[in-house]
């Protein structure tokens, strides 16, 4: 796995792993699955049109659609793998981002396609705010929104994570975590 990698200190422990909501991924399945089915839908449209105005020479268009079947055919395979590799990008996306709450900081990992990563933290003592924003409908049913954190120093970095689920037990979680290490430091 992706954190296992990332060095932690001798006493610092995973609370918790957040990755991004299912309704993310969902999403992007039922876009790909739409573009992916709306190609088969050609030639119904143009029986249709054929059936309807008999005149206007629909009978050619279908005709000449199904002699091309095997270019057709192969033109489709094509979009399809190409929706597939568009899935695989947005699977390999969403399954490598996350934010991984220790004891002790909160790792961001942000993977921005195949091949390109970007990894910041932040020490807990170091947190000055936190700031959640749930906005929609299906955000505010499924319970997830963008959760934003910052530092104090003059880090311009910023903590980000969108599509988050449960934006407000992140938070809260956070929270306690950074006044229990404040608390235990003298």
């Amino acid at each position: 796995m992706l954190f296992e990698k990332i060095q932690l200190e001798a006493d610092e422990k995973v609370i918790s792993i957040v990755r991004k909501h299912w309704w993310v991924i969902v999403r992007q399945l039922i876009f790909v699955t739409v573009l992916a089915l709306f190609p088969l839908c050609i030639p119904l449209i143009f029986s249709i049109i054929s059936a309807l105005s008999p005149l206007a020479g629909g009978d050619a268009i279908t005709n000449g659609i199904f002699e091309h079947m095997a270019e057709l055919s192969f033109l489709y395979t094509l979009w399809l793998l190409l929706l597939w590799m568009f899935l695989a990008n947005f699977w390999t996306d969403y399954y490598l981002d996350l934010w991984a709450v220790t004891n002790k900081r909160v790792v961001l990992v942000d993977q921005r396609g195949f091949f390109r990563r970007f990894i910041s933290s932040f020490r807990l003592e170091r947190l000055q705010d936190m700031n959640i924003e749930i906005n929609g409908i299906i955000p505010t049913l499924l319970d997830f929104g963008t959760i934003e954190a910052q530092t104090a120093g003059g880090s311009n970095e910023k903590f980000i994570g969108y599509e988050m689920p449960h934006p407000r037990d992140i938070k809260a979680l956070i929270v306690e975590t950074t006044d229990v290490l404040v608390q235990r430091q003298p």
